[in-house]
């Protein structure tokens, strides 16, 4: 099993601060999050392809760090979507999640059509 390092979205506006200030340190932890993950991948490179007979103690905490960091990274972009949706979409928690252009893969703030 390897692990996919998660891609980091925007940074949040001014004004989504304003509705959200708590999203700036949660911003800040999801790029804690990333470097965390590739500075590990960087001193265990043996993390992408885990071998089963591998025990090694630095290893094993690595996978576990990985595994948590990548769980947390998921509950943020969560909290990030919910907190959007309930900002400008009406206060419901029950309209689509919105899909960052960071995440969608977008290079730029350019309209994509």
């Amino acid at each position: 099993m390897s692990w996919r390092e998660p891609s980091l979205g925007g940074l949040p506006s001014t004004s989504e601060l304003s509705c959200a200030p708590e999203r700036a340190i949660l911003a800040a932890l999801d790029a804690s999050l990333v470097l965390a993950i590739r500075a590990l991948k960087a001193e265990h490179p043996s993390l992408d392809a885990p071998d089963e007979s591998s025990a090694e103690p630095l290893l094993l905490l690595a996978g576990s760090i990985l595994a948590s960091a990548a769980s947390l990274h998921e509950l943020i972009v969560g909290y990030e979507d919910l907190t959007w949706r309930m900002t400008y979409l009406g206060a419901s928690p029950f309209y689509p999640p919105r899909v960052p252009l960071a995440r969608a893969g977008a290079a730029d703030d350019d309209i994509p059509f």
